[in-house]
């Protein structure tokens, strides 16, 4: 799925959990994606504003803010951003249609599953509003 264009496609990745944070990001940087991290909610939301990213993989439970507290923040503040919701908790697809996001991986990943997701996900962020 890597992209030869000249467009450089940004993610941050927010989770607590290094690991998994650092598993995506060399995933995705793979992938040719420019990647920044996040380690908590409140850098996430942080982030966003400075960073600017294409598109935003959040989990859910997280310290400061969980992943639906960034995205209510978010959504107060009109921005509108593509997200991918993960956790390692059952009630991902119930929790993610309440908060209208539309990509969702449960953990752990299966590697072409969510990177299909983050490209269809990216694809859908493209696409004019």
């Amino acid at each position: 799925m890597k992209t030869d264009n000249l467009v450089t496609r940004r993610v941050l990745i927010a989770d607590d959990d290094n690991d998994s944070r650092v598993l995506l990001a060399f995933l995705l940087e793979q992938e040719g994606w420019e990647v920044k991290q996040a380690k908590d909610g409140k850098e996430a939301l942080e982030k966003v504003f400075h960073e600017q990213p294409d598109l935003l993989i959040l989990d859910h439970r997280m310290p400061e803010f969980t992943g639906s507290e960034v995205y209510q923040h978010l959504q107060t503040r009109g921005i509108s951003l593509t997200i991918v919701l993960v956790t390692a908790y059952g009630y991902l697809e119930e929790l993610s249609s309440s908060l209208g996001i539309s990509y969702f991986v449960s953990k752990p990943f299966d590697i072409p599953d969510l990177l299909n997701i983050i490209e269809s996900a990216y694809q859908k962020s493209l696409e004019p509003v």
